[in-house]
């Protein structure tokens, strides 16, 4: 669409007062869309004639000020709206400022009886804000704009900004996966334009978000409350991405941009060899019945580490689109591309794996103390497309295609400098481990979708799709070797490698899994009025085939050497197969960690909307899925148990959701409605699994977790970017399921399991508040959140009967909150809009609560991690039509991430009276055992759009 000339007339004619002007005032006022009513923010608005101009800020306002007495024609420019009526302004220095507001009529081209999706559909604030609050249900937006302007470059960072929303981390403090109003990963669900998408995780259902660009989005969807024609697995929320459409008019856009993290400037980035890196292992590649050779099937090139100081991130993206045949047929184009280098420097303790009872029960004890230093170089590629095409105003077709690929280099050094602990002794051994892992994730789908209008009042929509979501960590590398470390009066004199026969030195794994999904969706609207009122009925289904592999081998290789022999280097050391029955090097990928897995989930429901009285609107109905799934592993059949199983389930939910419209800008919304939480695949599996810390294993007696969910929201949007919301939620469920640190029959093993509880309570209030004055504005939410759950856990401790003394370890019951969820979370942003200068600035700073990390098999003894909040910067300034300089600057005051349990060491033994633990908090009372510094990271480019 070409450029209008939008002008008000007036008549001007009125003389000035005198020979020089007298400043009699101004003229402000709004500028709106007539259609939608948001703000045409960068509307110029002039005086004719005059050196007097301005443009419309992000609250849709205008001020010219200090105008002097007379009449004035106003022109105002906006590109693809229609000229309005005339409006006569007289300014004189009886009356001061005139007030006119302005409604503008897009200028598009109409097509007959065809619509085309236009500026309400979340791209910006404004039109965010329309859809929350025509919305059936409670949710939150975040549109592209706004995720543009913020600090952050993925959907993951970007989703800590929305009320109630937290996120997990990886190594290197960038966000991973979203915590929901207290609720873990496992309780949220993702869909892509509505349509879930699988996981590429190897154990779980939850999506990564990080694997997505923000710049390929068009609008986040935080939905809080599920509708009858909503999947129901999602009890904290449902995250939908609604990716890009073809737009109205010609659109392209370019950006690209650099920036490197701090953490290197007292770090090297430690990287290593990856072209070489074999995607498949010995066995797969020459049959199970092969005998892997040392060093044939293992080169030890991975091992070739080399350090890159301050290296470069960057990333590009871009995005084209049009419609034509005379707007029938849409297209747009969008790929994104970034590669960065990230680190962290973590220092941590070691609990043992049963505390000591001394000199009260469960007395916290460590059995080491290390530091780890990651590099990580992480290339994200992002591709979306879509087709679209309009028949006639009854049908249309569309087709959606995405593919994301995620390429993670990860080098782990753990040096373990500290030298023990409690240790009097002047000689002590260390053990320096190096870790080499390549990540692969890629998550595709196409989507085929079609809406037809087959009367009046009869509408069908369908979807056919196919995605698959996939993750390979070909040959994840591992060595490690002794070191005696003599010290003198607390000083390190010397550091002696040797290798140590009998133990293993290097370790090899290959692993990969699949999940991909076939599925069908089917939707039935039928709209007849009632009793005079307008009545819509909904009912469909979707039927999904999930099939999920997972390949596991690994290998496990020792020194053959002598006692206290030299190391000098991984390459030098003559090396072989570790396991007695595994002696010539035959792969062991026959085990639960390889599995095979199917699900068919069938759901079919009916909901009906409807105006009780002219104020209140219900929205009600029943859902119905059935999950029925199995797994086989490659464990014989004569294993006691897990070797292949069943699962099925039948699930009935129903829910209700009131709306009254207080006013046209006010709601009150109220909800229930029923909800479910599927295990991981690979939970279910007895799979045996080394973690960060500790090995994981699976629990093939696992239940879903079943929850009933109540709401209550009130809403007021009384500008037009302006908000603010304020409600409650409680959640009460049913065999949640938690991850307890366990024993394995030893005090010396610890494991990770997932397992069932008793039933748990969550119950917390949000609010959220947007204002903007002028060109200055502020955006902030806290949600409060409190759970509930008990659980048994072990006492050890001594007792004193009449016999004797003895130490034995009970059973006694603990409340605390649910994992992961922080009593308190808040956001809050300072933004400075200004169009006219081309300038938008922006400074947000997050906030989490102390929360649970890890549960503890004993009593008192679970990891917290401590609040964190983090603060980011970000700008964009017009330099030439078209042309923005923009950078982004992340945590800038160098918070580090701390985990602490939650009790001061004591030091048992008299000898070690007054020895100081490492990373300490000066005068706490409780014992940090982790501490995660990830420091200053910029990032500054260049964006043109057309």
């Amino acid at each position: 669409m070409s450029n209008k000339l939008l002008r008000i007339s007036s008549l001007v004619g009125l003389a000035c007062l005198g020979a020089s002007s007298l400043w009699a005032g101004g003229i402000k006022g709004k500028v709106t869309d007539k259609e939608t009513g948001e703000p045409l923010i960068g509307a110029t608005v002039t005086l004719e004639h005059t050196r007097y101009a301005t443009v419309v800020n992000l609250d849709g306002t205008f001020n010219l000020k200090h105008v002097p007495a007379g009449k004035y024609e106003l022109e105002v420019k906006y590109v693809g709206y229609k000229e309005p009526e005339h409006v006569e302004v007289i300014i004189d220095d009886a009356n001061g400022d005139k007030e006119v507001d302005f409604t503008l009529e897009s200028a598009a081209k109409e097509i007959t009886t065809i619509t085309v999706q236009g500026a309400g559909n979340g791209t910006n604030d404004q039109s965010a804000r329309l859809i929350e609050k025509k919305a059936d249900n409670v949710m939150n937006l975040l549109s592209a704009k706004n995720i543009e302007l913020s600090p952050d470059v993925t959907v993951a960072n970007a989703l800590q900004r929305v009320s109630g929303v937290t996120i997990q981390r990886s190594n290197t403090g960038e966000g991973r996966y979203a915590i929901i109003r207290g609720m873990d990963q496992r309780y949220n669900n993702t869909l892509v334009n509505g349509v879930k998408i699988p996981s590429p995780d190897d154990k779980y259902r939850f999506v990564p978000m990080d694997i997505f660009p923000s710049e390929m989005i068009d609008r986040l969807e935080i939905i809080k409350a599920l509708t009858p024609n909503m999947e129901g697995d999602a009890i904290g929320g449902t995250m939908n991405l609604v990716m890009k459409n073809a737009p109205e008019r010609f659109l392209f856009s370019v950006n690209g941009s650099g920036g490197y993290s701090t953490i290197f400037n007292t770090q090297p980035f430690l990287g290593f060899p990856h072209s070489g890196i074999n995607k498949k292992s010995p066995a797969e590649v020459n049959g199970n019945n092969y005998a892997a050779t040392y060093p044939g099937d293992f080169p030890t090139n991975i091992f070739n580490y080399s350090d890159k100081s301050n290296p470069i991130n960057s990333t590009l993206g871009m995005t084209i689109g049009d419609r034509f045949l005379n707007k029938k047929l849409g297209v747009i184009l969008s790929a994104s591309y970034q590669n960065f280098y990230e680190g962290s420097t973590s220092k941590r303790l070691v609990p043992d794996a049963q505390p000591v009872f001394q000199p009260t029960a469960n007395t916290l004890n460590f059995s080491d103390s290390y530091i780890r230093q990651y590099s990580t170089q992480t290339n994200r590629l992002g591709l979306q497309g879509k087709i679209d095409y309009v028949f006639n105003s009854k049908n249309t077709i569309s087709l959606f295609g995405l593919y994301l690929h995620q390429n993670e280099y990860e080098t782990r050094y753990t040096p373990d400098t500290t030298v023990g602990l409690n240790s009097s002794n002047t000689q002590s051994q260390l053990s320096p481990e190096y870790r080499s892992t390549w990540t692969i994730q890629n998550i595709a789908n196409a989507t085929l979708h079609g809406e037809h209008q087959l009367g009046e009042k009869v509408k069908l929509d369908w979807s056919g799709v196919y995605s698959k979501a996939e993750k390979k960590m070909p040959d994840q590398s591992w060595y490690s070797f002794d070191a005696t470390v003599t010290t003198n009066n607390g000083k390190i004199v010397s550091v002696d490698s040797t290798v140590q026969p009998s133990t293993g030195i290097m370790n090899r794994v290959w692993e990969h899994n699949t999940d991909q999904d076939e599925a069908g969706y089917l939707n039935l609207t039928y709209k007849p009025r009632i009793f005079k009122r307008d009545v819509e009925f909904m009912t469909g289904g979707l039927y999904r085939y999930k099939t999920r592999t997972n390949y596991y081998d690994a290998y496990s290789l020792q020194a053959d050497v002598q006692a206290t022999t030299p190391f000098h280097g991984i390459d030098q050391l003559p090396l072989y197969f570790q396991t007695p029955g595994d002696a010539y090097g035959y792969n062991t990928a026959v085990g639960a960690n390889t599995y095979t897995a199917h699900e068919k989930t069938g759901a079919g429901y009916i909901q009906a909307k409807f105006m009780v009285v002219k104020s209140l609107q219900v929205l009600g109905g029943v859902r119905v899925e059935n999950t029925n799934m199995d797994y086989t592993t490659t464990l014989p059949e004569t294993y006691p148990v897990g070797a292949s199983g069943t699962v099925h389930y039948t699930d009935v939910l129903p829910s209700v959701h009131f709306k009254y419209f207080i006013s046209e800008n006010q709601n009150l919304r109220l909800s229930y409605f029923k909800s479910i939480s599927r295990p991981g695949f690979g939970e279910y599996v007895p799979y045996n699994l080394p973690g960060e810390v500790f090995t994981e294993i699976g629990n093939p007696e696992l239940k879903h977790v079943r929850a009933d969910n109540l709401d209550l929201r009130y809403e007021l949007f009384p500008g037009l970017t302006d908000q603010f919301l304020i409600g409650g939620f409680y959640k009460k469920l049913e065999n949640p399921i938690e991850y307890f640190v366990t024993r394995d029959n030893s005090p010396s093993s610890l494991y990770i399991q997932p397992q069932n509880t008793n039933s748990a309570t969550n119950i917390g209030a949000e609010v959220v508040i947007a204002k903007f004055f002028g060109k200055f504005g502020v955006s902030a939410n806290y949600t409060y959140t409190h759970s509930r759950i008990t659980t048994i856990k072990l006492l050890y401790h001594q007792v004193t009967t009449s016999n004797g003394t003895s130490v034995v370890t009970d059973s006694v019951n603990q409340s605390r909150p649910l994992q992961g969820q922080a009593d308190n979370v808040g956001n809050v942003s300072f933004l400075y809009k200004d169009p006219k200068f081309g300038l938008n600035v922006q400074l947000a700073f997050a906030y989490t609560g102390s929360r649970i990390a890890q549960v503890s098999q004993y009593a008192g003894l679970d990891i917290w991690q401590k609040p964190f909040g983090q603060l980011d910067l970000s700008f964009e300034k017009r330099i030439l039509k078209g042309f923005f300089f923009y950078a982004k600057i992340n945590n800038l005051t160098n918070a580090p991430a701390k985990f602490f349990i939650k009790q001061p060491y004591t030091t048992v033994d008299a000898n070690f009276k007054g020895y100081s633990i490492p990373f300490q908090d000066s005068g706490s009372n409780y014992t940090v055992a982790e501490k995660d510094m990830y420091k200053i990271s910029y990032l500054g480019g260049l964006r043109y759009k057309f």
